[in-house]
């Protein structure tokens, strides 16, 4: 583990979200002996979310022991830089969204609606969306990205990450997708815009990571941001705009920032103290 750890954190986090939760389901359904499910907010649900961070701590703390885990803790801490990312997180991911809904409607689907949630209800949505995905961040951004980066410039590790993160996330894609595809034919179309949104998203993410100098927090809420289920989107499906607008940003950031946030070694990736410097 310690000469590969970034191997041991991808094998650990399929091992729990893959291997345990598949042991699980198939044993409950063979057996019946009690219920498991992977519906929202069910433990098992949560084992699955929550992998990336169980694998990133218990590759830490195998390899570096209290002092690795104490140096990646600080990093926290990292809030302070240019105001700007913040603006591009805070601002832009909501006014993204609200472009996807427009561009739908636009599209003769079902586009932006009025709200018909209270303000309690989507606060509480999104305390939910909080307690979930954006805990991948401590694996996927917060250990895995920095070790690639030592390897590879910021473009192709955000191709390799983005890759792993689709694959990972792919039986969520089919509890998601497949289960409410009405023809079979939709399911490859609706694939190949999942992996290419994903991968996509992943580009956006390494730029503003790097250009924070490194901030897992800013990680947090970007991922928190783009999951939120905003208000004026209910009953609206805006994942195809959503992945043309996700693909339009990435391209447009690698030609726009590449030497500045994808290159190879530059200050923007070198800010990972308690990573160490393997593969």
């Amino acid at each position: 583990m310690k000469r590969h750890r970034l191997v041991a954190f991808f094998l650990l986090t399929f091992a729990i979200s893959w291997g345990v939760s598949g042991i699980l389901l198939l044993v409950s359904a063979a057996t019946g002996a009690f219920e498991v499910s992977l519906e929202r907010s069910t433990p098992l649900s949560y084992l699955v979310i929550w992998s990336p961070a169980i694998s990133a701590f218990t590759v830490l703390a195998a390899t570096g022991g209290y002092a690795g885990l104490r140096a990646y803790l600080r990093r926290l801490l990292h809030v302070r830089f240019a105001w700007y990312w913040y603006l591009a997180v805070l601002a832009g991911i909501p006014l993204l969204k609200l472009l996807a809904s427009a561009l739908t409607g636009a599209a003769g689907q079902p586009g932006i609606v009025m709200p018909t949630v209270s303000l309690g209800a989507f606060l509480a949505a999104a305390l939910l969306v909080a307690s979930e995905g954006p805990f991948e961040e401590f694996g996927w951004r917060g250990l895995a990205l920095p070790l690639l980066q030592r390897r590879f410039n910021g473009l192709v590790a955000s191709l390799i990450l983005g890759a792993v993160w689709s694959l990972w996330r792919v039986p969520v894609f089919f509890l998601e997708t497949v289960m409410t595809s009405s023809m079979a034919g939709e399911i490859l179309p609706a694939l190949v815009r999942f992996f290419a949104g994903t991968i996509a998203l992943s580009i956006t993410m390494t730029v503003i990571y790097n250009g924070s100098g490194g901030s897992i927090p800013l990680m947090f809420v970007f991922h928190w941001l783009d999951n939120l289920p905003y208000p004026w989107q209910a009953q609206t499906d805006i994942s195809y705009m959503d992945t043309v607008i996700t693909m339009t940003v990435a391209i447009t950031l690698i030609f726009s920032l590449r030497r500045r946030c994808l290159a190879r070694r530059n200050l923007c990736t070198d800010v990972t103290p308690g990573v160490p410097d393997d593969t």
